[in-house]
Parts: C-alpha cells; structure tokens; sequence
C-alpha cells in the first residue's frame, strides 16, 4: 500500500474475483493511466448481520474467506500495475456489503468502478445489486461496466442524456468535459414519449396530429438554455444534438452501442421506491453495452468537484 493523502481525487473500484468483473478492472486501470490518480480497490465480504439479545452484530469472517479477499485483491492489484506500470494503489478488505463498503470509502470528488454482475431485472426488483444501489446513494460519479465491455475497435464517441432537470446538468457537464479531453464527438440525446389519455392511433385517424414542430421547439429552447449555462465549457467540443420519441432508454442504449460511453444523470431514488419504480439511468443500465457514468443526484457542488471537467 502507498500512503496517499486520503483526501485527494482518487478512483475507488470494487472487485469480487469473478470474470465478468474484469472489465471493470480494466477500465479503471485505464483511468488511473489517463488521470494519475490513486486507485483504491475494495473487496467487500458481506457477513451476515445477527440480531443478539445485547444487540446487533457481525460475525468474525473465516480465516479461509480473509485469505479469499487478500488474494483477489493482491491479483487486482496486480492486474492494474501490469496495465498501468506507475499506478498507486491500496487494497481494503472490508466486512461489509459491497455497496456500503465502497460508498464508505468513496467522497464527492471520487470516482466510483464497479462491473454490471447481477444487474438481472429480478433480481434487482427483489433485493438491488451494487451497482443500482451506488448510483442512487453515491456523491461521486458512479461508472458501471458491462461484462461483455472490451477497449478494442471502440468508435471514439460520448453520449449523455438531458430532459432539462437539474439531475441531468452534472450530467451533461461531466459528458463535456470528458469529450473535450479525450477529443471526441459528443452527441447529447433528447427524448419524449407523449402520454395521451387515449389510443394515439385512434386519436390520429379522427383527425388530430401530434405537435411535432411545438415539442421540437421546446427541446429545441431547452438544450440552448443548458448550453449556454455551461458557457465556455462547451467549447473545443464536436458537439451533435439527437432529439427522438422513443424512450429516453432505448434511444441512450442504441446511440451507446455506436459509443464509448453514455452518460446520465440520477434521481437518487433509493430503496424500495425506486427499485420498483425504476428510472432512465436503472433502464440503461440494464440495456447498455458500454460503460454507463451515472451523476449523483447528492453531489455538494458539481461546478467545484474535480470530476465536472471530465475526471481530473
């Protein structure tokens, strides 16, 4: 371990040893290469929590499960330094489960890794998974990395999704700053789907036509006032503008199969709510084939952190 400042901008990545974890891993060494900065891997083992009548408590973990955690960190590691020669990295073998323990060790001006592994839709509607729970309890950047992700042939592009809402700002700020200092196109989606209280087919042949030239109007007033709040950090950026009625989902999942990344803001509904409930950033998650960079809705100031330019 190297003993660096704790408070400085660092990468904090979550690992469990299994292969679909791997690209996550990978990404996160690239990172480490691309910022200089320090790379936290976290194994958490999630010892069940026993209620006693003194309280509740954690059973100590089996020396074969610690001896487990230290070599699946110590392979990590390893792994980064092969990639990245001049990483600085820690290990932290937590008793806890993962999501807590990587929030725990993440503050606002990190960025969080972990791998897309047991996002199943099931199984996040019944018990969550790592990743869900991150991205609605983070105060960083939370990127989420598919197992089927690769760094080969990949097209050189970002996109990020906006509606206009205050959750989508550091969004579609960190989406410039990141195209700016990769040097890459961005393309910012825009997408509706309007709800009538009736067929729309049956409201189309008796004569009524959607507002199609009102509703890109609106978008269109919507993406320039978000612009123009960033000011000259739109500059230096190719920068495209996709405005669609399919879902926000489906439209960010198939310009992300042509991309990088795809970037997107959080509602931070946490809990039973929004497990349910579900949201734009769960659904890409789901669907995307490309890394996912979910904003935190619980950032302190998103203009002051390290990561709203990008991730310096």
């Amino acid at each position: 371990m190297i003993p660096d400042d704790p408070r400085s901008p660092k990468i904090v990545l979550g690992v469990d040893g299994s292969e679909p974890a791997r690209p996550a891993l990978e990404w996160a060494a690239a990172e480490v290469r691309r910022t200089q900065r320090p790379l936290d891997i976290v194994f958490a083992l999630p010892m069940p929590l026993l209620v006693m009548s003194e309280g509740p408590t954690r059973p100590s973990a089996t020396e074969q499960l610690r001896s487990h955690g230290e070599e699946v960190l110590a392979q990590a590691a390893a792994r980064v330094r092969d990639l990245a020669p001049d990483a600085r990295v820690r290990t932290f073998l937590e008793m806890d489960d993962p999501a807590s323990a990587l929030l725990e060790r993440s503050g606002h001006e990190d960025l969080l890794v972990v791998g897309s592994r047991g996002l199943g839709a099931l199984r996040v509607a019944v018990t969550g998974s790592t990743a869900v729970r991150l991205a609605a309890r983070a105060h960083c950047p939370v990127v989420v990395v598919p197992a089927e992700w690769s760094r080969t042939d990949r097209p050189g592009r970002i996109v990020v999704g906006v509606d206009g809402s205050e959750v989508s700002r550091p969004a579609l700020r960190f989406a410039f700053g990141r195209a700016r200092e990769d040097g890459v196109p961005l393309v910012v989606v825009h997408s509706w789907e309007m709800v009538t209280p009736f067929a729309p087919e049956a409201m189309i042949a008796s004569g009524w036509t959607p507002p199609e030239e009102m509703l890109e109007e609106r978008s269109a007033e919507m993406i320039s006032t978000m612009f123009a709040e960033l000011g000259e950090e739109t500059e230096g950026v190719d920068v495209s503008v996709l405005r669609t009625r399919v879902s926000p989902v489906e439209a960010l999942a198939a310009e992300g199969e042509k991309s990088d990344m795809v970037v997107v803001g959080s509602r931070g509904r946490g809990g039973i709510r929004g497990l349910f409930l579900g949201s734009v950033s769960q659904g890409v998650l789901h669907r995307s084939t490309v890394p996912v960079v979910v904003l935190p809705h619980h950032a302190e100031d998103p203009e002051d952190t390290p990561w709203a330019g990008g991730g310096h």
